[in-house]
């Protein structure tokens, strides 16, 4: 009997192990499937007991990519290696996103940003950031004003500024309950929203749903639970940021996106706005060769 136990013992590890590795090896397939693979560097960077992962491609002066707060670094995917052609370009996925860990601890995220820029030796960057990606990129910019060489700020927010009950129930369509499941936030975020994808641009409204699909963790609002605040509010030191930005905005973006995009270009002496039409909040993903354009444009003084 001690010897059958044994055995049944053993084989049970090894059915479990196989599931583990089916179970890896088909994520790896989900992902190859909505993440356009680019042959590039990889790897894991640890902040603090947690660790994020990372792409790197190009040679030159450095960029480094800033995702929102709904999608991670494959956000990107259109500018990543356009961009590498001409710089050396970093994306990553911030803490709870992508194949980065889950927060186990309170964390910054200008700190891990630092500790990124240190890991990987840029003593320098132009960074280029989305919605919540723009406001780490200014809060980083004020914190660490002798790393950065310029600012791309997409549908742009800035702590310190409030925002609308219309921005906080996306003008009566979004609330939040206890009976929301993942499967409805995808939803809404993906498609229903008219503010964060132009309604007119059914596909890439399916492709940002199999993008969260494949990576519910980017919409769990539990690590936010553990994020710190930055050490002061940015709106009222826009005055500080003495490096050239320039504000991309979509027409169809929430009102108070506009609003914020427009205190950051008063506050800053050596901003530019653009407002791209066609588009709402992601306008990278929505005009890439638009954005593309205007981004190297922007950035031909650092080539």
């Amino acid at each position: 009997m001690p010897e059958a136990e044994s055995r049944a013992k053993e084989s049970c590890v090894v059915f479990v192990a196989l599931c583990l590795l089916m179970s890896v090896l088909w994520l790896g397939s989900a992902y190859g499937q909505v993440e356009e693979e680019i042959a590039a560097e990889h790897g894991y960077i640890r902040a603090g007991n947690d660790q994020l992962f990372y792409d790197l491609l190009g040679q030159g002066k450095a960029l480094v990519l800033l995702h929102d707060g709904l999608l991670h670094r494959v956000t990107w995917d259109e500018q990543f290696p356009v961009l590498a052609e001409r710089f050396e370009v970093v994306r990553y996925d911030r803490r709870g996103y992508g194949r980065s860990s889950r927060p186990r601890e309170p964390y910054s995220d200008v700190a891990d940003l630092r500790v990124l820029f240190d890991s990987l030796r840029i003593d320098r960057a132009a960074l280029i950031g989305c919605s919540s990606g723009a406001s780490l990129a200014i809060n980083f910019a004020l914190e660490y004003p002798d790393r950065v060489d310029a600012l791309v700020l997409v549908g742009p927010v800035v702590s310190g500024l409030d925002y609308s009950e219309h921005f906080h129930t996306r003008g009566g369509r979004w609330v939040w309950t206890d009976e929301t499941s993942p499967e409805d936030v995808i939803q809404y975020w993906a498609v229903t929203d008219p503010y964060e994808i132009a309604p007119h641009n059914l596909d890439l409204k399916e492709r940002v749903k199999r993008l969260l699909s494949v990576s519910p963790q980017n919409i769990e609002p539990d690590k936010f639970e553990l994020r710190q605040p930055p050490d002061r509010p940015a709106v009222k030191f826009l005055t500080e940021i003495a490096v050239p930005v320039l504000i991309v905005v979509g027409e169809s973006d929430i009102p108070d996106v506009h609003a914020h995009a427009g205190a950051i270009e008063a506050g800053v002496d050596n901003a530019w706005r653009v407002v791209i039409r066609g588009c709402g909040h992601l306008v990278h993903l929505e005009a890439p060769d638009i954005f593309n354009e205007l981004v190297i444009d922007f950035l031909k003084e650092l080539d």
